[in-house]
């Protein structure tokens, strides 16, 4: 195969990459962030690509998803970036031949049965539990918070989460040591799966390596998982996931819609989950005015109908 029709068929992969970046929908600083992850990940083929592919060697193959970042003062019925993600990229599991189960801090178990129900999807949703790992075949994290070197769980600036989200970085290193192929997802860096990642995390942000709540070690997480998919929002990240399962797996209907987006923000505002940015219930998530997601969704699915043709 030439140089000339091997990036043909990358085309579409790369695109949903630079999307999930943020480029033209998130904020330049957070746009330059991911980027630098991309780069250090140093992988010749685009990261949703390269996570898809290795999810489809799998294919029938018990897949359990974790999410879930809850932190008493501030988000005490969860963040929404993370469930929706998970939810969706559930979907498309299951629409393209997984078993998948979602498991999610108890604060969440309600809500995210809500946006499966929007998804129109059933799957086994879950309190997380930690005393015994799940069968499985895949274990995905998506936007859960990830211990630093002193075993300590932090906001993206720096808080000390405490009698929040229940810490999985143990439970997902022994799925790991048994075979199972680990897939994280997340945006700043202080979530499950950055462990490879801690040093640029350190230099790159202002609490990556001290943060304020005295642990003196930063928020770096310092888990790793076998794939990493950084994105700006790590919902979106999923979202790209999907979406190059969609086009390997010629499943159209694996690909979140636009319309489906839309309704997930606001029944994830309506339920109490928070914008982790705004920290407050509303049409958006990150920061970013829930428009423009619903708009990144569309620009994700013109990138598989194109490819589809």
């Amino acid at each position: 195969m030439n140089t000339r029709t091997t990036d043909t068929l990358l085309r579409p992969f790369a695109e949903i990459d630079r999307l999930i970046r943020g480029e033209g929908y998130a904020s330049a600083a957070a746009v330059a962030r991911t980027t630098r992850y991309h780069d250090a990940l140093a992988v010749e083929a685009p990261l949703c690509l390269q996570a898809a592919t290795a999810l489809l060697e799998r294919r029938g193959g018990r897949i359990v998803l974790y999410t879930g970042f809850v932190v008493p003062e501030l988000f005490p019925q969860g963040e929404n970036d993370g469930p929706l993600g998970t939810v969706a990229l559930a979907r498309a599991l299951q629409r393209t031949g997984f078993s998948p189960s979602v498991h999610v801090d108890r604060e969440l178990v309600d809500t995210t049965r809500w946006l499966a129900a929007e998804l129109g999807c059933e799957m086994p949703i879950v309190p997380i539990r930690i005393d015994t790992p799940p069968p499985c075949d895949v274990a995905i994290a998506i936007e859960k918070p990830g211990a630093n070197a002193e075993g300590v769980l932090h906001t993206f600036d720096g808080r000390r989460i405490e009698g929040g989200s229940q810490p999985i970085d143990a439970l997902f290193t022994e799925l790991s040591d048994r075979g199972v192929l680990t897939l994280a997802v997340g945006d700043v860096g202080n979530e499950l799966g950055f462990g490879g990642l801690s040093d640029l995390v350190r230099r790159l942000l202002p609490d990556g390596g001290r943060c304020r709540c005295g642990c003196g070690s930063g928020i770096a997480a310092a888990a790793s998982a076998n794939l990493l998919v950084p994105a700006a929002v790590s919902n979106w990240g999923a979202y790209g996931i999907a979406a190059a399962l969609a086009v390997l797996a010629r499943e159209p209907q694996a690909a979140l819609l636009a319309s489906e987006e839309e309704r997930m923000l606001r029944v994830a505002a309506v339920r109490g989950c928070r914008d982790g940015v705004r920290r407050r219930g509303v049409y958006g998530v990150d920061g970013i005015v829930g428009d423009l997601s619903v708009r990144l969704v569309e620009s994700i699915l013109d990138l598989v109908n194109a490819a589809m043709t």
